[in-house]
């Protein structure tokens, strides 16, 4: 923990621990007299009672702060009433993740060096004013480069709203129900967008306006609504004390590891990613200030971060582009007239209207189960270390469960649900038949959940918590980029098939159009030709871009596969993941 972080909650702790000794600090009751054994209990109530309002406080804050996911539902009207093509549309949406996610290593950097109380008072001033502005835009018809500022800080405020959340539940649960105490809030951000969806489509519900709701008035709500809960966060939310250096820091668990430091060391459990070397005894010198401590850059050069990254990458870009594009999709699935007798009017007239808000709510509700039982599955199958005697000083991990699975196999399993996904509906499994659209978004918030929660754990196991907020910051920075680079991908298959479909635009090949708009002067013509824009019907529209997914996501298992089971990696190293 940082120096400034600890001295606010080592205050907080003093203030209500008379004495504020060392005895305190080693979290030993004296042995001795009755009133010296009665203050243990006042201290480990105390401590409880920060750690219980601490975890309630995170929780409001993640299940508020996935506001951002309903981009799906502002797309399609984005579309039709403000005439944005499938490119503007996507480069707002990728301005949104690229400011949820590329400023989460300074936000973790925040958390680590002046916890999260102040990351979640950060977040109250990015969402309030963000959302301001984009109700601004949206009802003054503003051009496209406005709402894509607005949507920046949007996904700022995101970001630390949940990240200080996470942080909180990492750094003050960190023995067996580490894996639970990190699903629970990760669930409640899941399940943020399946209550805020199904609360925009009913209460902004107007027939009379273009899409069906009341864009600005949800916006001026969610502006409301998350600057005061930023400042709830900024009030509620603190880092338990550590107790001593053989301690958990939050008393959850004994005779387990003290998962506070990484698992990966020398000799030492105490040292670092397996370059460092312990000095007097078991204690390590860590060399802290500045914005790369030796800790963050140990984890810089192991080389199975980059694997486990690059996997993140893989997985999430995918998962991010299906989430913001899942409402122009399900526009594409039905043709709106028959054309050329391809499609049987007895299909026309018995399809129903899909709802983008249900399977907003479906892909919610299906990511927080699938959050909650991996998390739960981790704990319960995952190896433990044990620490007793000379056990604790040897690198040898053993296991003393009957029934116990690496976490990697679950990780991987929720990706390949993901694969299988993308390959279904690049195939034409839901073209013309909405009725199977449930599956799909299912199956994805599934895997996505699953990963995003999986992910993390993975990250505390094997690197620690102290720097956690930092080296997951670091990794959260790739969904950016995959968003970014599978949102450009999807748009320039459906602008390239509207095109094909509507002569007026003369089409390019898919291959071209993706290198067209990766590059600046391309990227820049496409978002700037707003009057171009046309809608697409048909399984054209989708189909390659999916493809690209579903290999994308094969890529990232063997990815990780390498990084546990490769050459140097973690079961080399006898790490129990």
């Amino acid at each position: 923990m940082s120096t400034a972080a600890s001295s606010d909650d080592d205050a907080n702790y003093k203030a209500i621990t008379p004495l504020g000794s060392a005895q305190a600090a080693s979290g030993l009751d004296a042995a001795g007299d009755d009133g010296s054994l009665l203050l243990g209990e006042v201290e480990r109530a105390a401590r409880k009672r920060i750690q219980v309002i601490s975890f309630c406080s995170a929780i409001l804050n993640c299940v508020c702060a996935g506001s951002l996911i309903l981009f799906s539902i502002w797309a399609p009207i984005f579309q039709e009433k403000l005439r944005f093509t499938q490119m503007q549309i996507n480069a707002v949406s990728i301005a949104g993740e690229l400011g949820m996610y590329l400023p989460v290593p300074i936000f973790g950097w925040i958390c680590d060096r002046y916890g999260p109380a102040k990351l979640s008072l950060l977040s109250s001033l990015f969402f309030g004013p963000s959302y301001l502005l984009a109700a601004h835009a949206f009802t003054n018809e503003l051009p496209f480069y406005v709402m894509l500022v607005a949507f920046v800080f949007i996904g700022c405020g995101t970001s630390s709203m949940y990240f200080a959340g996470v942080t909180t539940c990492a750094k003050n649960f960190t023995g067996e129900s580490r894996g639970i105490a990190l699903a629970l809030p990760i669930a409640a951000f899941g399940l943020s967008s399946l209550w805020e969806a199904q609360f925009v489509s009913r209460v902004f519900h107007n027939d009379k306006v273009l899409g069906g709701i009341q864009i600005a008035d949800a916006f001026v709500f969610f502006a409301g609504l998350l600057t005061v809960v930023g400042v709830l966060g900024g009030v509620g939310l603190r880092i338990l004390p550590e107790i001593g250096a053989g301690g958990t820091g939050a008393a959850d668990d004994e005779g387990t590891v003290g998962e506070r430091s990484a698992l990966i060391g020398g000799d030492s459990a105490v040292g670092g990613y397996g370059t460092s070397t312990p000095l007097e005894g078991t204690e390590c010198v860590k060399k802290q200030g500045g914005w790369l401590d030796e800790n963050t850059r140990e984890f810089l050069a192991d080389r199975t971060m980059w694997w486990f990254a690059i996997g993140v990458f893989l997985v999430t870009g995918p998962g991010e582009s299906f989430i913001n594009n899942m409402g122009t999709l399900i526009q594409t699935l039905y043709t709106p007239e028959v054309s050329q007798g391809s499609i049987p009017l007895d299909t026309i007239k018995t399809r129903e209207p899909i709802s983008t808000a249900t399977h907003v709510s479906i892909i919610a509700l299906t990511s927080t189960l699938a959050r909650l039982l991996a998390g739960s599955l981790s704990d319960y199958l995952a190896p433990v270390v044990p620490v007793s005697g000379a056990e604790a000083a040897g690198p040898a991990i053993k296991n003393h469960r009957k029934l116990s699975m690496s976490r990697m196999y679950l990780l991987i399993g929720f990706a390949v649900l993901m694969c299988f996904a993308e390959v279904f509906v690049a195939l034409g499994g839901v073209d013309q038949r909405g009725d199977r659209f449930w599956m799909i978004s299912s199956a994805m918030g599934a895997g996505y959940g699953a990963v995003f929660t999986l992910a993390p754990t993975i990250v505390s196991v094997v690197w620690g918590v102290e720097n956690f907020g930092t080296n997951w910051g670091i990794i959260t920075v790739t969904p950016a980029v995959g968003a970014t680079a599978f949102g450009l991908i999807f748009a320039v298959c459906y602008d390239n098939a509207a095109k094909i479909q509507n002569p007026a635009f003369p089409p390019t090949s898919t291959i071209s159009g993706i290198f067209n708009a990766a590059s600046g002067q391309g990227l820049v013509r496409a978002l700037v030709e707003g009057a171009s824009s046309s809608l697409c019907y048909g399984r054209d529209c989708y189909s390659t871009a999916f493809w690209i997914m579903g290999a994308s996501v094969a890529v990232a298992c063997g990815c990780w596969v390498w990084a546990w089971k490769g050459r140097g990696g973690w079961t080399d190293r006898r790490i129990a993941v």
